[in-house]
């Protein structure tokens, strides 16, 4: 099972300004705050692998998790938010690589809305919805 994460607030999100693939929108307290309450709900669950997008709202959102989890960070480029000059299909190709990647059971990935709406929404086979910033779904991990 991949437990997808989306990043905490960011200061761009805060402001709705699209991201897409620049990297430096930090988190704001607010999403440095929800990051940690998704760390702490994470606890217990068993998660032994913690993969990140490398944007820094995700980056962060991903050290406060694996300062709490005890878990390093790895760095996922297939995980970054649609780029403003990219398609849907883009983005679909670079989640499903993910998704098809053998990765341990309890797998967390720091993503973005995009990305983690396309993945579960392929994985369940149900329409995509974006998830709140600092959420965690829970996707089986491979493709039906």
């Amino acid at each position: 099972m991949i437990l997808w994460v989306r990043h905490g607030q960011s200061t761009w999100n805060l402001i709705d300004r699209m991201q897409g693939h620049e990297l430096s929108p930090p988190l704001t307290d607010l999403g440095r705050a929800q990051s940690s309450v998704a760390a702490d709900a994470l606890v217990g669950r068993g998660v032994v692998r913690l993969l990140s997008s490398p944007a820094v709202r995700a980056q962060e959102t991903a050290a406060i998790i694996g300062e709490r989890l005890g878990l390093d960070v790895v760095t996922e480029p297939l995980l970054l938010e649609k780029g403003l000059d990219e398609e849907v299909v883009d983005v679909l190709a670079r989640v499903k690589c993910v998704i098809d990647a053998k990765h341990p059971a309890h797998t967390v990935a720091v993503s973005h809305g995009d990305a983690i709406a396309l993945a579960v929404a392929t994985l369940t086979r149900t329409p995509p919805e974006l998830p709140a910033n600092g959420s965690i779904t829970p996707a089986p991990g491979g493709l039906p």
